[in-house]
């Protein structure tokens, strides 16, 4: 689709993320590769990493 990668946080729901990635976005939840309890500043730091921009809702 496009070269956009997005990572969604804890409270983006999980249907919202099937339901992109069937439209062809390539996004992962955060809880994908971090636990759930992640803080905010490692969330950021995967994103850097990753080269994802990140979805929330908080």
């Amino acid at each position: 689709m496009n070269n956009l990668r997005f990572l969604a946080d804890v409270h983006i729901s999980p249907l919202t993320v099937a339901a992109l990635k069937l439209k062809g976005y390539d996004i992962l939840r955060c809880t994908d590769l971090l636990p759930n309890t992640a803080a905010d500043v490692d969330i950021l730091e995967l994103a850097r990493v990753e080269s994802r921009i990140i979805i929330t809702q908080d």
